[in-house]
């Protein structure tokens, strides 16, 4: 089954989810392999990668080398396959790559599913032709996108009617006024949302501190809780498309 993230816009929490929905699955007894496809590179610090570490697919793809060496096994049955650090002139070169060759990973995809029972990418969020690669025509089963409940998503949500991609919320306060004000709008008549939000909670940031997973980290907050109940969900929504298939 393979699952992509995008912000709706940046900083909504996109890399750090990832890694703790990979967290989750796997604490479910599902293989994870992680796809890094954001240039930030910062996937890997959730599962103790250095920050020095410059090994990638996107690197190696570059440079000629075979991208299924830059994987790094976080534990058995998870594992990242980071971006590789890069320059705007390479990030530029990949994207110019993947519109010249949009099934990369159509083409890896069945080498990938015959090791891994989820593979969760962690997609940019304005480079095109990386997101295509992806969403587009390697099929994606399960893409999402994340937002933080406030005014400006909620903007940007409103621009893009069109895009029928569930929105997973993110950093959810219902104490504030305006957040359960915009949540409520958003049930009522907005996008259509994955039924499980992820509460605001100081736990997340801690346990990237510690270059943890949530649920590694703070197994005991209402986050890592939320994450539970988000790839419970996941594993419904598989058994619920393999049944319409």
């Amino acid at each position: 089954m393979t699952l992509s993230l995008q912000g709706v816009r940046g900083g909504v929490g996109v890399t750090t989810m990832t890694a703790a929905l990979g967290h989750a699955l796997h604490a479910q007894g599902e293989r994870v392999l992680l796809v890094e496809c954001n240039p930030d590179h910062l996937l890997g610090l959730h599962l103790g990668l250095p920050a020095a570490e410059t090994r990638g697919w996107a690197r190696a793809w570059l440079e000629g080398g075979d991208w299924r060496e830059a994987a790094f096994g976080a534990t058995p049955g998870l594992a990242l396959l980071p971006y590789g650090l890069a320059s705007d002139a390479d990030v530029a070169a990949v994207e110019d790559r993947l519109r010249q060759s949009p099934r990369f990973w159509t083409e890896r995809l069945p080498v990938l599913a015959a090791q891994f029972d989820w593979i969760l990418f962690d997609l940019p969020q304005r480079l095109d032709a990386h997101v295509a690669a992806v969403n587009q025509h390697a099929a994606c089963a399960l893409p999402l996108r994340m937002a933080t409940v406030d005014p400006g998503c909620h903007v940007l949500l409103q621009r893009h009617v069109d895009d029928a991609r569930r929105v997973l919320c993110n950093r959810y306060d219902p104490a504030m006024d305006v957040q359960r004000d915009l949540m409520q709008l958003w049930i009522d008549g907005g996008p259509s949302l994955v039924p499980q939000p992820l509460h605001e909670d100081a736990a997340v940031s801690a346990a990237l501190a510690r270059k943890l997973p949530l649920g590694v980290d703070a197994d005991g907050s209402q986050a890592a809780a939320d994450m539970v109940s988000l790839a419970v969900w996941c594993l419904a929504e598989r058994a619920r498309q393999g049944r319409a298939r």
